[in-house]
């Protein structure tokens, strides 16, 4: 309760200067992919209309929006980080992880300090995003299983904190679930990872409920909970979406099952406590897009179902519209939802490549305090959504 209480006032500053930065969002951002070769688009928010002209991007690739410009995580099999300055529409700057390093996420403590996971390394890079250059990095190898590499994935920045997920997967067996995944928290004002439970000996990290944590990080700015998809082991419903205390360091259990959204968990995006959304794929690997609540934990419905893996990513942006991405060779395009009544607002927008992930040109993706009702201590970011993407 003292730490917490210590990060009011920090977290305060921090949403004074997030409300003064916030603008509209204007355009939506989107990989694409065939497997061969890889693209970025540009959708219009205003009129949900795919715009021209695109930029060359590898074929696995995440993306996150910082202070006015769009970072594209070039992952296994190129290892960099390419700087997109969507006002003159044109990479800025590129920079190498390491070779093998296979990047997943990046995220930002200033304009010139990030961290970037790397999925092939025990420890968290650290980097100037204005130059590429290596600033240092931070050892979690402590915190992986027997095979040395935690699988670290995606990052959530909670005032000075970094919350890192880590999947723990055990290499020699296909990638199985091991006994617990973890989030490390990181001090980001020293580049050191916080002990969560000083009782234990050694620095400790919190368990997850779930296992095999694979999509962001959402917030709920109701109640400042965050919630991240833990799909488990692929071919048995034992996952979830959990929720997780982001400054009590710990988690507070299932928001929703995979046996209640009615198959493993992809990727999802927070709109209500009663009515959010969901990719969830069958034994077969055939997505669909459901809405839940998690007032109830149950599934609200099923809102496509296009047969095969084809539902790579979905966000919603700051006018309470969802995106949804179907991926597929058949049916390429993104589908635009109203949030809440579910009804289709657009496509498919044909985005030419078949679309793969998607982001918004938003604030920073800092999240700063503010007074809910009862008078607790509650997050909430200046847009909903904090950090796509899914994949």
């Amino acid at each position: 309760m003292t730490r917490t209480l210590a990060l009011v006032p920090t977290l305060i500053a921090l949403l004074a200067s997030a409300v003064a930065a916030v603008a509209g969002e204007t355009r939506a951002f989107v990989t694409t992919t065939d497997y061969a070769s890889g693209g970025l688009r540009r959708i219009a928010l205003d009129t949900r209309t795919v715009l021209p002209g695109e930029i060359a991007v590898h074929t696995d690739t995440r993306l996150r929006w910082y202070h006015g410009l769009l970072y594209v995580i070039n992952r296994f099999g190129q290892d960099n980080i390419q700087v997109v300055n969507p006002a003159a529409w044109t990479t800025v700057r590129q920079f190498s992880t390491g070779n093998g390093s296979n990047p997943a996420d990046i995220a930002f403590a200033s304009p010139d300090h990030a961290y970037v996971t790397l999925y092939e390394r025990a420890d968290l890079l650290v980097v100037n995003p204005q130059t590429g250059a290596t600033i240092g990095s931070i050892p979690l190898g402590a915190f992986a299983d027997a095979d040395g590499i935690p699988e670290m994935d995606h990052m959530e920045k909670v005032g000075p904190w970094l919350l890192v997920a880590l999947q723990r997967l055990d290499r020699a067996n296909g990638f199985a679930p091991t006994d617990s995944s973890l989030v490390v928290v990181v001090d980001t004002r020293a580049d050191t990872v916080l002990d969560v439970n000083p009782a234990q000996p050694g620095k400790q990290g919190f368990r997850l409920t779930g296992k095999n944590p694979v999509t962001r990080f959402e917030l709920d700015s109701e109640s400042g909970r965050l919630l991240v998809g833990c799909v488990g082991a692929y071919g048995a419903l034992d996952g979830g979406i959990e929720w997780i205390d982001p400054l009590g360091f710990r988690s507070l259990g299932w928001a929703i099952t995979e046996a209640a959204l009615g198959g493993e968990i992809s990727a999802l995006a927070w709109h209500r406590s009663d009515h959010s959304y969901a990719i969830v794929s069958d034994p077969s690997f055939n997505t669909q897009l459901v809405s839940w609540s998690a007032q109830s934990g149950t599934k609200l419905a099923t809102l496509d179902d296009p047969g095969g893996f084809s539902l790579t990513d979905l966000a919603l942006d700051d006018r309470g519209e969802l995106y949804v991405l179907n991926g597929s060779f058949t049916a390429p395009g993104v589908r635009v939802y109203q949030a809440g009544s579910d009804a289709v607002l657009a496509g498919p927008l044909d985005t030419g490549l078949p679309p793969s992930q998607i982001t918004f040109d938003r604030t920073s993706g800092d999240v700063a305090a503010v007074a809910p009702p009862q008078g607790m201590i509650a997050l909430a970011p200046p847009r909903p959504n904090p950090c796509p993407s899914s994949g």
